[in-house]
């Protein structure tokens, strides 16, 4: 069995061209492969933790090699917690 990630990213829901499109791909897909787990993250329904500044600086942090601050420790920690579902969605 297989996982696969469905992003949704549109806010304009059933109005939507793209998420249309994608929605029958994923009815395909399940008709093909039935016992595979599709997971739906909707990017305007998920509570996501802010990207602001502190977390942009985070990344940054990462990039170059330095140690987080206990407030990029923080904002960060947010940030991993969305990597890491749809890491562990993909790689199941």
């Amino acid at each position: 069995m297989s996982k696969l990630i469905y992003i949704q990213a549109s806010p304009r829901e059933d109005r939507s061209y793209s998420r249309a499109v994608a929605d029958a791909f994923i009815d395909s897909y399940r008709k093909k492969n039935p016992d595979d787990e599709v997971d739906t993250l909707n990017l305007f329904k998920e509570d996501l933790p802010p990207f602001d500044g502190l977390a942009l600086q985070a990344k940054y942090t990462i990039l170059n090699g330095q140690v987080h601050s206990s407030e990029e420790k923080v904002a960060w920690a947010g940030i991993e917690t969305i990597i890491l579902h749809v890491k562990n969605t993909h790689l199941s």
